[in-house]
């Protein structure tokens, strides 16, 4: 087993959530994050390497580049994420 963390940030707080984890491989990420709200952006991490950026809206993950920074905050809330799929990989 390897250790992993997630910072979980939400609209309600003004720090990152942190959630250590031990997992054969970083994929039980989505395991350990089923159960958050729609509208969270998440960061996993193996050690100090950022592996995924993800969020989560309709209960479907979407994964987002790793070296684009996370959402600034205004007004209170989380400003919205573009949606970074390629064409190809969007549905029809």
């Amino acid at each position: 087993m390897r250790p992993f963390h997630l910072l979980i940030h939400d609209a309600d707080a003004r720090a990152p959530r942190r959630v250590d984890f031990q997992a054969e491989s970083p994929d039980h990420a989505f395991q350990v994050a089923r159960n958050e709200c729609d509208g969270i952006h998440v960061e996993l991490w193996d050690e100090h390497t950022l592996l995924a950026r993800m969020t989560k809206a309709g209960g479907l993950w979407q994964l987002l580049p790793v070296g684009k920074a996370m959402p600034e905050r205004a007004s209170g809330s989380m400003v919205e994420v573009p949606d970074m799929a390629m064409p190809a990989m969007r549905p029809a």
